[in-house]
């Protein structure tokens, strides 16, 4: 060994994740990214991700100084012959349908090889629709295994059934649901520890699956980036951020765009909504003329759209895990007004964090009292971010997971 350079004798944890940490434009990556940079100071980091899309390999070097590997495969790749077998092997494994685009015999086999070595202390497998590469870890491997549940993919399928959606998409999201029912309780007996993001999701993993070990380790916001901002000028613009190829934010624009925001300018003629996300669906084209509604698409950062707006808005009715939007709005020094499932299984209270309401005119009303009496928009806006600060930092997140990490470690 060269001169006075010391072996690195930290532990090893290798990450699985679906897409890349970066950039963070949606809420799996900001997940990624804030724990695994936490991560990389006490332990060495290794990343394997399934992409959609080779082009997203060209943010790799962003990375470079977290993580010392990363592999990574296309989503449905390779030729058709051998993608049809893969699909038959998927079956006949007893795998569910709907997990099929998330395999890879390239990366399972990269990753069984890996493991194999004996050097990988922590395999964390993010999302459930990844829980069957577990099957790489070989019996007996002394390499400890955690699943980590964004959300639950069989209760976000039934919950989107709630969205204004045809025939056809309603169809096809009862199938998902039936395929991946049990799978998910199956699975997490299978791993060493489980995490969750809220303690409402621990009681329905705990639940279905009795006995499995399952620790809280929530959403977050890193509150010393996202500072409040200064109040916005005088006006009245609502905004909404999320990625709009995900269902469920598409039915939120929509229910403020027909319904919510003809309600709000009932009230408050000025009143407008921007909304800030990568894709614009289709089925949003029908606001592309209305001049109270304007769609960003993607933006680099949506803080300047946060500084221009006097109101977050999230209006969900279906989903999965919580919402990181709302952590970043009241971080960012922005009041909210939620529905009832937007916020479910963040540590909110009515009336003192945010405002909560579930049809179009209450959800209305509420945005028209924060307009209107900014005085109650600053009691929130103050008490909301104390909270993020108290229970949604980053920093203490991580210090959950290096716990849990600890505990496998030790056994």
């Amino acid at each position: 060994m060269a001169g006075d350079e010391k072996p690195d004798r930290r532990k090893t944890v290798l990450w699985l994740t679906y897409g890349l940490p970066w950039p963070t434009d949606r809420g799996g990556a900001i997940r990624y990214f804030n724990l695994i940079r936490q991560i990389a100071t006490r332990y060495r980091v290794l990343l394997f991700a399934m992409l959609e899309s080779a082009d997203e390999a060209r943010h790799l070097p962003k990375l470079a100084p977290f993580c010392e590997l990363v592999e990574w495969a296309v989503m449905r790749a390779g030729s058709p012959i051998a993608r049809a077998r893969d699909f038959c092997g998927h079956l006949q494994q007893g795998r569910p349908l709907v997990t099929w685009p998330y395999c890879s015999r390239s990366l399972e086999t990269k990753l069984r090889d890996l493991v194999s070595t004996g050097t990988i202390n922590i395999l964390q497998i993010e999302h459930s629709f990844l829980a069957h590469f577990r099957d790489a870890v070989p019996d007996g491997s002394p390499c400890r295994t955690i699943l980590s549940f964004h959300n639950f993919c069989e209760t976000q399928s039934r919950s989107m059934l709630r969205m204004h959606v045809g025939a056809v998409e309603k169809l096809g999201l009862l199938v998902r649901a039936f395929l991946m029912r049990g799978w998910e309780a199956r699975h997490a007996t299978r791993f060493d520890r489980c995490l969750v993001v809220s303690e409402i999701e621990a009681q329905r993993l705990r639940a279905v699956a009795a006995g499995t070990a399952v620790s809280l380790v929530p959403n977050g916001v890193d509150t010393a980036a996202l500072r409040p901002l200064p109040v916005a000028a005088a006006g009245n613009r609502l905004i909404f951020v999320g990625h709009l190829r995900y269902p469920p934010n598409v039915d939120a624009v929509r229910f403020l765009g027909r319904h919510i925001l003809p309600a709000l300018r009932a009230r408050i003629p000025e009143a407008r909504l921007t909304v800030v996300g990568e894709g614009t669906p289709r089925v949003l084209r029908e606001f592309a003329g209305r001049d109270d509604i304007e769609l960003v698409g993607r933006a680099g950062s949506p803080i300047p759209y946060y500084g221009d707006a006097h109101v977050a808005v999230v209006p969900l009715r279906a989903g999965g895990g919580t919402r990181l939007k709302i952590l970043e709005a009241m971080a960012l020094g922005r009041p909210v007004v939620s529905t009832q499932f937007g916020c479910e299984g963040l540590a909110v209270e009515e009336g003192k964090h945010l405002l909560i309401a579930d049809d179009a005119e209450g959800f209305a009303a509420a945005v028209a009292r924060l307009l209107t009496d900014r005085a109650l928009a600053a009691r929130l806006t103050q008490q909301a971010r104390a909270l993020v600060e108290e229970d949604y930092d980053w920093t203490g997140i991580a210090e959950r997971l290096f716990r849990v990490y600890d505990e496998l470690l030790a056994g």
